[in-house]
């Protein structure tokens, strides 16, 4: 059997499937692993041939699903409504059709709203500075990165939107502040992605799903950074560059003024600059697959609708004109959309080596045995 979205938008406690329902359009995270994600939103487009009234109102809550391949509902959106149109679609002697388009953001938008940080935080480490800003913001929280990898220095009293604290400081730890699609928040550290990868692999998307027209391979030195000068507490600085990629590139210098309260820490985090930037990397442009496709699995299918930001996927066999190698990245951000009868999945994502530093010799302790490592254990798993 075929499989279709089977679609329910539930507005305020009022669900709209079937004819009702007619394009629905999701979009979240970020285009670019140097920002944080932005706010999640939906577009919902309710169709209306009898005259019926859509009474909704701002602010109501939306919960948007569809049907995986055993036809049991999951949740692809969360959030509240900002907007709502209505326009006459066709008018003419057998009656009037009007699509009301609501617009719902996710939590993001809520944060955003929301005024916190006007008393003094002491100096403790991104696990809990982040477990502190998102308790202030009031949203539901999915999971904070444990143990805590930088310590903060103590901050003053200062108001200011939940959203812009929460996205400061999670880049100034290297991680990132998140959505889930049931409209929860999480905070993910810089070894989120690592500890995926060893716990998980990668998900390996065949080419065939993928439609090619218009994919691009893009290297840019817009992401290239080989001198990085660090500012942490007390206006103290540190410093790392790469010699040879100076000589290929010329210098691509940086200043990063942080809020750290280690030496240590700071300079670990200069080096990592350069280890993560310091060398151009191929990117795939954002590519589109149909989920309603013959060729994909149910398995498959599946993992697609519960898609999120760090997910790490694998592409075999590309064009060799494209990219003459295996293509390893990060789910970035994604646009979901889907009718009563068609569902696609637009992917944007960036290349593993941005995400994952290679592990050094130099890091490697003293004490460690070769017979400390299991026998199955390969090179890539290692790290």
């Amino acid at each position: 059997m075929t499989w279709k979205p089977n679609g329910t938008v539930q507005i305020n406690g009022t669900t709209y499937t079937d004819k009702t329902l007619w394009n629905v359009q999701i979009s979240n995270g970020r285009s670019n692993i140097l920002d944080q994600s932005r706010a999640g939103f939906a577009s919902v487009q309710l169709l209306s041939t009898d005259g019926t009234h859509y009474n909704v109102q701002l602010n109501d809550t939306v919960v948007i699903k569809v049907k995986n391949s055993s036809n049991v509902d999951v949740t692809v959106f969360t959030g509240k409504v900002t907007d709502v149109r209505s326009d006459v679609n066709a008018s003419g002697s057998v009656g009037t059709a009007v699509i009301t388009t609501v617009t719902a953001i996710g939590p993001f938008g809520q944060m955003a709203r929301k005024i916190i940080g006007d008393t003094a935080y002491p100096k403790e480490y991104d696990d809990d500075r982040m477990d502190r800003i998102l308790t202030e913001a009031g949203v539901a929280i999915d999971v904070v990165d444990t143990p805590g990898v930088y310590e903060f220095t103590a901050r003053a009293a200062n108001p200011v939107d939940a959203y812009t604290l929460a996205t400061y400081y999670a880049q100034m730890g290297f991680g990132y502040v998140y959505e889930t699609q049931s409209g929860e928040v999480g905070y993910a550290n810089e070894s989120r992605r690592l500890n995926e990868v060893q716990d998980n692999g990668y998900f390996v998307i065949p080419e065939n799903y993928i439609l090619w027209s218009g994919v691009s391979a893009n290297r840019t030195l817009n992401d290239l950074v080989n001198s990085v000068t660090l500012t942490y507490k007390a206006n103290a600085t540190v410093s790392a560059s790469n010699a040879g990629s100076i000589s290929t590139y010329g210098t691509v210098a940086s200043k990063v003024i942080t809020e750290l309260e280690q030496g240590t820490e700071a300079q670990y985090q200069a080096d990592r600059y350069i280890a993560l930037r310091a060398t151009p990397q191929t990117n795939l442009s954002s590519f589109s697959i149909m989920l309603d496709s013959s060729y994909m699995t149910n398995a498959d299918r599946d993992v697609f609708l519960n898609i999120y930001m760090g997910k790490p996927i694998e592409i075999l066999n590309l064009p060799n004109a494209l990219i003459d190698a295996v293509y390893k990245g990060f789910v970035e951000g994604w646009v979901f959309s889907f009718n009563q009868y068609q569902a696609s999945l637009n992917i944007t994502t960036t290349d593993s080596s941005l995400s994952i530093v290679p592990t050094r010799w130099q890091d490697v302790s003293a004490l460690q045995k070769w017979s400390d490592v299991g026998a199955l254990v390969q090179w890539f798993q290692y790290e």
